[in-house]
């Protein structure tokens, strides 16, 4: 199967109807099976998770979680899942006071896979918020493998691979990103929407994280040129391939 996951930059910039349709287009050419959105907008009823799982096919589920505001204040941010297999349930975990982690569970044989998303907090001094969160994250993917299920955690983490904040996820599940020519930066000084002087620039800070035993065959990222030569979100995606019973 192949999954990818994306933090989609909500509707921020001067373009984000222009950057949609090419965030669509990079999708499609994936042609992942499961895809996970972060930063993905909700606006009047409708939602940039449905619009996308139209176009391309898919099944879709949005929850609001804490994200960055958006300058028109009837927008909210939130995560997606997208999915090519029917959804036997979805359900939103709460890993802080505003965060949740998006559940998907599809029917596998004898057994279940579990899809989930989240966000974690990323301001700098908000480790503590991050280590509480990726803790509840990790228990939450323990008690799904506790049956002897499958999970696959994707998401914008918001931590570079050595930081604590993140060991508790990698206690219990295992990184596809594969050791290749290129360090999977993706959030990048070279990506023209990234802010001056971020804490996390030139960060690998988003992440695919499977079941032990379940081993990647391919980690790549996309996103860097596809709107008209311009990436369109200001994170990088994250794609791999990782077979699944």
């Amino acid at each position: 199967m192949r999954f990818m996951t994306w933090n989609v930059w909500g509707r921020f910039g001067d373009h984000w109807l222009r950057r949609q349709r090419a965030i669509a287009e990079t999708v499609r050419r994936q042609r992942p099976d499961f895809v996970a959105l972060q930063e993905t907008w909700r606006r009047d009823g409708q939602e940039q998770t449905g619009l996308l799982g139209f176009e391309l096919g898919m099944g879709s589920v949005f929850a609001p979680s804490r994200m960055p505001q958006d300058p028109d204040p009837d927008v909210h941010l939130g995560l997606g899942i997208l999915s090519r297999f029917p959804l036997r349930e979805v359900e939103q975990h709460t890993l802080s006071a505003e965060t949740v982690a998006l559940r998907a569970e599809i029917r596998l044989g004898t057994g279940s896979l579990h899809f989930v998303t989240s966000c974690l907090d990323w301001e700098e001094d908000h480790e503590h918020e991050r280590l509480e969160q990726a803790t509840a994250l990790a228990s939450l993917a323990s008690d799904l493998m506790a049956d002897g299920d499958d999970v696959i955690v994707a998401g914008d983490l918001n931590t570079p691979p050595d930081r604590p904040e993140l060991k508790p996820l990698l206690d219990v599940l295992t990184d596809c990103w594969q050791p290749q020519a290129y360090d999977g930066v993706t959030y990048s000084s070279r990506n023209p929407y990234l802010g001056t002087g971020e804490w996390l620039e030139d960060q690998r800070i988003d992440y695919i994280l499977a079941t032990e035993g379940l081993v990647p065959t391919d980690a790549h990222l996309v996103g860097f040129d596809e709107d008209h030569g311009r990436p369109p979100s200001d994170h990088y995606a994250v794609v791999t391939d990782v077979p699944v019973a």
